[in-house]
């Protein structure tokens, strides 16, 4: 029985589970603002000889105005022929857009003229096919998608039909990097590049995930680095450390 001006259960409840969802409200604000500090403080730090253009607005214009100026034709000063032969240097350096990687795979995507449109425009006669126009053009193309693992169940029917007990074998599945998680070593190395190497936060990387349709917690995240580190990076570095000493 509560005394006159106590407050009840119900009261006590709903005030600690007030002050629990503020708690982490401010905890998330706390690790959100470490991670903005962390990166001013590397912007700001940072060695003066790395160019930090991708912290610019104008990004786009000073790199576009830098390959505009790298691809200008010139530069090449023509000698006087003296008999001797020509060095290497003399050419000067080659100059246009790289050439794609050989290594990369290559899809075929073919565009045909319509029927009515393959007829000779001065004699109407059906044209025939010379040859192609072959362009390269680099596609990079990001892409989510749920992996069902499916483990299939054995059973006897013998012992089924005879015996008091039916042993039931399923496939196992391969280790995975992260027991019990929903992210596969390839999620998990996305994410670690985004964070590590990229410099990217975790709440960033969230909002990355819900733009492509996939609701990832910051906490989540934080669980993947961290269970990363202690079951496989920590080894890494220990090898590394050994090595290095």
């Amino acid at each position: 029985m509560n005394r006159p001006g106590e407050p009840t259960v119900e009261a006590l409840m709903a005030r600690i589970a007030a002050l629990q969802a503020q708690n982490r409200q401010l905890t998330e604000r706390v690790v959100k603002l470490e991670e903005e500090l962390a990166l001013a403080r590397l912007h700001r730090f940072a060695p003066k000889s790395e160019k930090h253009i991708d912290r610019l607005f104008n990004e786009a214009e000073q790199a576009a105005d830098e390959d505009a100026a790298d691809n200008e034709d010139g530069g090449v000063v023509v000698l006087p022929d003296t008999g001797l032969p020509a060095s290497e240097g003399a050419t000067g350096k080659k100059r246009g857009r790289k050439a794609l990687p050989e290594n990369l795979p290559r899809e075929r995507v073919e565009y045909d003229l319509p029927d009515d449109q393959k007829a000779c425009p001065c004699c109407r006669h059906q044209m025939h096919r010379m040859g192609e126009a072959v362009t390269e053009q680099l596609h990079i193309e990001v892409k989510a998608k749920v992996l069902q693992n499916v483990r299939f169940k054995y059973a006897c029917r013998h012992c089924d039909r005879t015996g008091i007990n039916t042993p039931l074998v399923t496939a196992p599945m391969p280790a995975q990097p992260l027991p019990g998680s929903i992210a596969t070593a390839s999620t998990l190395a996305f994410a670690l590049v985004h964070k590590y190497v990229d410099g990217t936060p975790l709440y960033r990387l969230a909002q990355a995930f819900e733009r492509a349709g996939v609701p990832v917690s910051r906490g989540a995240l934080g669980h993947w680095m961290i269970g990363s580190s202690e079951k496989h990076l920590a080894r890494i570095y220990d090898v590394l450390k050994l090595r290095l000493r």
